[in-house]
């Protein structure tokens, strides 16, 4: 058992004459030093009519003036709580009864292990075997495309595109020594190869032609430079204009800007991790086991990436504009779950550590979008867009400065739900306040990426809108476009708990409120709209938990992975290659007891961490009602992760 942790100590005790029974039954069992009744006792069970006495937060629990009928038997347990570390060997006294006198002791031992030792975060900067990437240079801000789908055909660069099979490349990694990769283009089945001075594609032979095997070398920010085997020279552009070759050239002190690629997915398999780094040290705090994989406690994104995810989001609440965010002295329901700057910025870099993308949520306050930071309270329009430019711009920045640039960024959750107040919130009859403040804020994401005051200039980060299926999305786009606010990508929430039937074949079968099909909603935005789409935040339920069930995916493990399935089923059916994947909302969040009994959350408490009781994919080892952190299982993976990363 884990230090603070909790089990159960049951007694069990029989008559073992058959044919007299005994009365005045009773023992005490004195606690060894270390352990203690939990608050509340978790008394279960009875004994004959006896007294059962067990004071929360004592050493003791007793039996008295209990009565048993010949070869009867009775069974009844508490909790307790491991309060020092070390092995513990509880011995009862003797039972005794009027009748037979003292009768014999019972034993257990139980093995209190201390403080957990979090595992090492580790450093493995390669992309995902097999994944498909964009390939994107750092000085042009261009991607890596063909001239056309013909042998030999020099591979040049272009302008993004979100629907060109072109510009989309399978990275493989070749078995054996060397950790070299095979690059074959998803469009053409052809493969990067070195004509000695060109990258051209040619029929993949990676496997015995060398001149199709690179290696990649991490640099910061996800960018890599790569490197042929024969010739030893990097993949280079000679000038940053679209439709300009990519060449080979040698590698000098460092790289040149032209010689540095980002590698982007271009089908996200994320997830909202952001609360990990609390719920890291909660569990640290207490002693419970770590996150495990194969029974071996891990690192939580390494586990999450063995998988395939791609990509981590992070929510910080700045402090300011936000004041308190989740320290002591926060209060109300949103601002204690929030996150703190620097817990998300560290978080950044693990994940840029482990070669995973970065989604960016700025402007979060614990809950949502729709409060104003206390530090702009009052402000008007103009000097919220003033306020949103250099908060948004000066964040980018810090993660730029860290080598932690994002890869997408929102600005705000959730923003049809509200955004920066009355004056920010988009409504079908004001949508201007919101688009100015979203201009403003887009504007500072490229400005940032665009300042030279910490070296030159990089790509920008892709950019979206994040609502909810409240607002049909061909509608709030529609008037997006209108406006002239200039995203990249439409984000959206989607729960079947909250949000209604996936398929029309679901509501066909049940439809309780009448609610929008998702899969016809996507379906149209991708038409008319013809943007990207991400499920920036989705979840379903394993076990019963968390707000109600829905009647499409009835709880079970089975049916959480089969959600998951059938959502990348749908994105992977829209038009013209928009699907941009999705990420699943706060997949490692399995209860954390706290010592003194419930759970680490709660209003106005600092250290507060949602409930997703039932809807994570590590499992909460809950199959009695309470979690039970000594139980192999708790804090595994659930099968629905294998369905999260599946590519």
């Amino acid at each position: 058992m884990a230090l603070n942790g909790t089990t159960s100590l049951t007694f069990r005790l029989s008559n073992p004459n058959t044919g007299t029974s005994l009365t005045g039954i009773g023992f005490t069992d004195t606690l060894p030093v270390g352990l203690a009744v939990t608050t509340p006792n978790g008394l279960t069970g009875t004994c004959g009519g006896g007294v059962i006495a067990a004071t929360a937060g004592s050493g003791t629990v007793s039996l008295s003036a209990a009565t048993l009928a010949a070869s009867a038997s009775c069974n009844f347990a508490v909790n307790v709580s491991g309060v020092a570390t070390g092995m513990k060997n509880n011995l009862t006294s003797a039972v005794a009864s009027t009748e037979g006198g003292n009768g014999s002791t019972a034993s257990a031992s139980i093995n209190v292990t201390g403080p957990s030792q979090q595992p090492s975060q580790p450093t493995d900067i390669t992309p995902i075997d097999r994944d498909v990437y964009y390939i994107l240079n750092q000085k042009s801000g261009l991607q890596a495309d063909l001239t056309s789908a013909s042998s030999g055909t020099q591979v040049i660069q272009q302008q993004r595109s979100f629907t060109n099979l072109g510009q989309r490349w399978v990275f493989t990694k070749l078995a054996g020594a060397g950790g070299f990769w095979q690059i074959s283009n998803q469009s053409s089945g052809f493969c990067f190869d070195s004509s000695g001075a060109n990258v051209v594609q040619n029929p993949c032979a990676a496997t015995t032609t060398q001149t199709q095997q690179w290696t990649l070398t991490a640099a910061s920010s996800g960018y890599y430079t790569i490197t042929n085997r024969v010739t030893t020279l990097l993949v280079d552009v000679p000038f940053a204009a679209a439709g300009a070759s990519l060449d080979e050239t040698a590698l000098g002190a460092s790289a040149t800007q032209s010689q540095l690629w980002l590698l982007r997915p271009a089908y996200f398999r994320g997830l909202d991790n952001a609360l990990l780094e609390k719920q890291e040290a909660a569990r640290a705090s207490t002693g419970l086991p770590w996150w495990k994989d194969g029974g071996q406690q891990m690192d939580v994104l390494q586990i999450l990436k063995s998988h395939g995810v791609n990509m981590v989001r992070v929510r910080p609440s700045s402090v300011p504009p936000y004041g308190n965010a989740s320290q002591a002295g926060c209060s109300g329901n949103d601002s204690c779950y929030a996150e703190t700057e620097a817990q998300d910025l560290d978080l950044a870099k693990r994940t840029k550590n482990l070669g995973m993308s970065l989604q960016l949520t700025l402007l979060f306050d614990g809950g949502r979008s729709a409060s104003v930071p206390s530090a702009w309270a009052g402000h008007t329009l103009a000097q919220l867009q003033s306020d949103i430019y250099g908060y948004v711009k000066a964040e980018i920045m810090a993660y730029r400065q860290a080598g932690t640039m994002p890869d997408l960024v929102s600005i705000g959750n959730e923003v049809d739900t509200g955004f920066l107040g009355s004056i920010g919130s988009p409504t079908g009859a004001n949508f201007g306040g919101f688009a100015a403040l979203q201009i403003q804020a887009m504007q500072a994401v490229k400005d940032a990426a665009a300042d030279t005051s910490m070296g030159p200039a990089i790509p920008a980060p892709l950019t979206c809108i994040h609502i909810t299926p409240a607002w049909d999305l061909t509608q709030f786009f529609a008037l997006a476009n209108q406006n002239n606010i200039p995203y990249d990508a439409i984000c959206e929430s989607y729960y079947p708990l909250f949000h209604g039937p996936l398929t029309q074949a679901q509501a066909n079968a049940s439809n309780p409120n009448n609610q929008p099909v998702e899969q016809n909603v996507l379906t149209a935005a991708a038409t008319s709209i013809a943007k990207p789409i991400l499920i920036l935040e989705t979840g379903e339920h394993y076990e019963s938990g968390f707000q109600a069930n829905d009647p499409w995916y009835p709880p079970s493990q089975a049916n959480q992975s089969q959600f998951l399935v059938d959502l990348r089923t749908v994105l992977k059916g829209l038009s013209n290659n928009l699907a941009m994947g999705f990420a699943y909302w706060d997949p490692a969040g399995v209860n954390i007891p706290k010592p003194g009994g419930g759970l680490f959350n709660g209003d106005n408490q600092p250290d507060a961490i949602y409930v997703w009781n039932g809807l994570t994919i590590f499992d909460n080892a809950d199959i009695s009602g309470t979690t039970n952190v000594n139980d192999p299982t708790y804090s595994a993976p659930l099968p629905a992760l294998d369905a999260l990363g599946m590519h």
